[in-house]
């Protein structure tokens, strides 16, 4: 214990020489090679061009049994459209126009903008 009450002097650090790299880096060496530009647009850069102007809609989860999940999956499987989102759309436009009445689509359409706005 009486160790610790000891004040020790610190050691001297005493320097050393420089220390030089090994190898040095220079940017000039890593410069990509210039290859000629085409003038033909190729299709996966239009492609990519249009969906950068594309803005994403914000998603949501709704709840639904395991089973009408399990009948979308396997319509989207089936190739009648591409996503889950793309079926609803689908279903629900055939339900507008087959089913509903003018009356009943006019309703539907108030109600809808409501939702709109309020989700705005």
């Amino acid at each position: 214990m009486s160790d610790l009450l000891r004040k020790k002097q610190p050691g001297k650090i005493e320097r050393s020489q420089n220390v030089v790299p090994k190898n040095t880096f220079n940017i000039k060496e890593f410069e990509p090679i210039q290859e000629p530009k085409k003038e033909s647009a190729t299709p996966s850069s239009t492609k990519k061009a249009n969906n950068s102007n594309v803005t994403a809609e914000k998603t949501t989860t709704v709840r639904v049994s395991v089973n009408t999940k399990n009948k979308l999956n396997a319509l989207v499987t089936l190739g009648i459209a591409t996503t889950v989102d793309d079926v609803t759309d689908l279903l629900i436009n055939d339900y507008l126009t087959n089913i509903l009445t003018k009356d009943e689509r006019k309703q539907f359409e108030i109600i809808f903008d409501l939702y709109k706005n309020k989700t705005k």
